[in-house]
């Protein structure tokens, strides 16, 4: 899904009409979960964004899950090369 097409889910704003693609902007909230949100430049006014959530959650959960096994094999390399330094 592309950022614009996640943008159009709300144009028009609901609250007051702006219907200009470049007045909205798209941005994610990285709290606990990723969230993403589509404001309108205009009245300021932010919409939850279901659909482009939906892609980014699976998304965070495999770059966990990458990270997760980076650090692992880093943990395992430091015991090879240092044992009996902890």
């Amino acid at each position: 899904m592309k950022v614009s097409e996640a943008i159009q889910e709300f144009v028009p704003c609901e609250i007051c009409g702006n219907n200009d693609l470049d007045n909205f902007y798209f941005y994610v909230s990285a709290n606990k979960d990723p969230q993403a949100y589509v404001k309108c430049c205009e009245c300021k006014e932010e919409y939850y964004s279901i659909s482009a959530s939906n892609i980014l959650v699976p998304a965070e959960e495999s770059r966990k899950a990458r990270i997760g096994s980076i650090i692992t094999l880093k943990n395992k390399n430091q015991e090879s090369v240092h044992p009996g330094c902890f």
